[in-house]
């Protein structure tokens, strides 16, 4: 399923594959080919790191385990964090998607410290992502690139969908009902790239010794003709799921 050369993280299933370059986690998921159809101009679920956490990481860090590709990044002794990237690859499930990936982050720290910001990226070109109007995602309304949509929270989303008709397919990306929500981020001014990027976006969190902050993401690839429905019931299935433990 998941296979390493080198810093090159390669996925294969029998319906998805990807690839994902270690030593540049933001970048993310990409060269995504699902049911053999190309998404062209597409990252998904990459993250943002604090270079000094990468300058320290070693490829003997990076390993996979069973449906995980599991990266560490930082040294506690020299950087005073360490974190722990999972891509987890989701098998089908009827239903209700046709793949999933879920993003694992995880950060400690020897002492009382102060993280490095972080966030996660996802990124597609011109297509139009879309946000539930309300909690109970009956309706949903597209976000253009600098985020702006219908959310009750001021743009800041639980869940956004984002349609490939070419292909038709759909894929949805969310947050665990328990944490901080995924926000679209501005495009540059007078930018001529139609490239619209989302994620989860942290401040500086404060961390205690002998404490893990982790955080969850799960995207997901559903039929684009029962998109919305679906999308509904994967949330309302995540929301009973428990944050991973380790």
């Amino acid at each position: 399923m998941w296979t390493i050369q080198g810093q090159q993280a390669q996925l294969q299933t029998s319906n998805f594959s990807g690839t994902l370059d270690l030593g540049v986690p933001e970048a993310g998921l990409h060269q995504l080919c699902f049911s053999e159809q190309p998404l062209a101009a597409v990252g998904l679920l990459g993250v943002s790191l604090a270079q000094k956490l990468i300058d320290v990481s070693q490829i003997k860090n990076h390993y996979t385990r069973d449906n995980c590709l599991v990266a560490s990044y930082g040294d506690v002794q020299k950087t005073d964090c360490h974190a722990q990237l999972q891509w987890r690859c989701i098998d089908p499930q009827p239903g209700l998607w046709l793949r999933g990936l879920e993003l694992i982050i995880s950060f400690e720290a020897p002492l009382l410290t102060r993280l490095p910001e972080w966030k996660t990226t996802s990124e597609i070109a011109e297509q139009l992502i879309f946000s539930p109007v309300d909690d109970d995602a009956q309706k949903w309304n597209p976000i253009d690139q600098n985020g702006n949509g219908h959310s009750p929270d001021e743009n800041r989303y639980k869940m956004i969908l984002c349609r490939f008709p070419e292909q038709k397919l759909s894929y949805l990306e969310m947050v665990h009902c328990q944490q901080p929500c995924l926000t679209v981020f501005p495009t540059a001014p007078h930018s001529a790239s139609e490239i619209t990027r989302w994620g989860m976006q942290m401040s500086a969190d404060h961390l205690e010794k002998g404490v893990i902050l982790r955080r969850v993401l799960r995207g997901l690839f559903l039929p684009l003709e029962e998109d919305e429905a679906l999308a509904r019931k994967a949330y309302q299935h995540f929301s009973t799921v428990a944050p991973p433990l380790n």
